[in-house]
């Protein structure tokens, strides 16, 4: 119960340094073997937008009558992403629609086959997942967005975040973001923290592939490395995004394996790797069931600080207090008041769910609409 009650405070800590992302900072794109700051500061385009925002209090934005127009309700409207994800289990797609995904303008799922270990079978070149991303990537229809992001379905994305480094770029440009691998010699965006294609470097793609160039690889799950070794021959290279502090915002990992990730675990990574920018962006999620959570912790959880509508701290006196645990003793059939607090607290742990079980009862009450 001891290991439980670590493991939620560890991700209540991550989801709460997350949300400060509200306190904007500068931050810095690394390209190539030099870090550059970036000349569009979220809070000069701010201003030059001539845009003003007043803080709101959790306590009135939840429990007030008012209607308030968000900061991020600004941004879904002004940077439009289409969201490209690889489907290999409906049950993830679906976790990710209830959840995270609700941040895209639009989505674009991509189903992929799986080989049985088994009986495994020849599979065809158009069916590769190189050739389903270069064919999608090629239809018009999705240029009508500012941005595409690509991503695993065991990804989850924190779209604000994505928002704040998109916002004061210019999509018209060729921008290619993401975590940084090399393999066989090529730097690219590795799929498993999710990549960003800006509308100039999709239209430089589109202008330059042709019919048979999404045949020519048929290397099963490396879309991402033959993605970005085409944009290389564009001379569009990858970009590996960290914050003011040299901290890594796109995760490849969970939150586990980045915290504490063991020897040689970011082998395949270009530049180092350190964890963790509070203006993350992406990170495994692993599975369907923790997507539950993390929204939860991310979107649902707050903390109140000041206020008086709702979350006012109930009076409660000595004697009322007792009453409280004793009806809790009565109610178990508990006759003896002189119980220790390592059997009352065995009580209290048989009432507390696991984090699965936590994620399951939070699908289940539909909390996520």
């Amino acid at each position: 119960m001891v290991h439980f009650y670590t493991k939620l405070n560890f991700i209540i800590g991550i989801a709460l340094g997350v949300l400060l992302a509200v306190y904007f900072q500068q931050f810095k794109i690394n390209g190539g073997q030099k870090s550059r700051k970036n000349d569009f500061l979220y809070q000069k385009w701010f201003k030059k937008e001539k845009l003003s925002r007043t803080k709101i209090a959790w306590d009135g934005l939840r429990y007030s009558n008012k209607s308030y127009y968000l900061e991020s309700e600004y941004l879904y409207n002004k940077v439009t992403i289409l969201c490209i994800i690889f489907v290999k289990h409906q049950k993830y797609l679906e976790a990710a629609k209830n959840t995270w995904i609700k941040g895209c303008n639009t989505i674009k799922p991509i189903v992929t086959e799986t080989q049985n270990k088994i009986m495994p079978r020849k599979q065809s070149k158009d069916k590769s997942s190189w050739a389903l991303l270069c064919n999608v990537l090629k239809s018009r229809e999705i240029s009508t967005f500012h941005w595409v992001l690509i991503v695993r379905d065991t990804t989850f994305v924190i779209m604000e975040n994505l928002r704040l480094l998109l916002a004061p770029l210019n999509s018209k440009k060729e921008h290619y973001f993401g975590h940084v691998a090399k393999f066989w010699g090529v730097n690219y965006n590795t799929g498993d923290a999710g990549y960003v294609l800006s509308d100039g470097a999709l239209a430089s793609f589109q202008k330059s592939i042709g019919n048979e160039k999404c045949l020519e690889n048929s290397y099963w799950n490396r879309e991402d490395y033959y993605l970005g070794k085409y944009l290389k021959s564009l001379n569009i290279t990858p970009i590996n995004v960290i914050d003011e502090e040299s901290l890594s915002m796109f995760h490849p990992y969970s939150w586990y394996h980045a915290f504490f990730p063991g020897e040689g675990y970011f082998k395949n990574s270009a530049y180092p790797y350190n964890c963790c920018s509070k203006k993350s962006i992406s990170f495994q999620a692993v599975e369907g069931e923790k997507m539950y959570t993390y929204n939860y912790l991310l979107y649902k959880l707050q903390i109140f600080s000041t206020g008086t509508k709702g979350n006012v701290k109930r009076n409660v006196s000595e004697i009322e207090d007792k009453k409280v645990w004793k009806k809790f003793l009565k109610e178990r059939s508990i006759i003896d008041e002189n119980i220790s607090s390592d059997d009352y607290y065995k009580l209290w742990e048989n009432l507390i769910h696991d984090p699965n079980s936590f994620a399951q009862n939070m699908k289940k009450e539909n909390l996520f609409d």
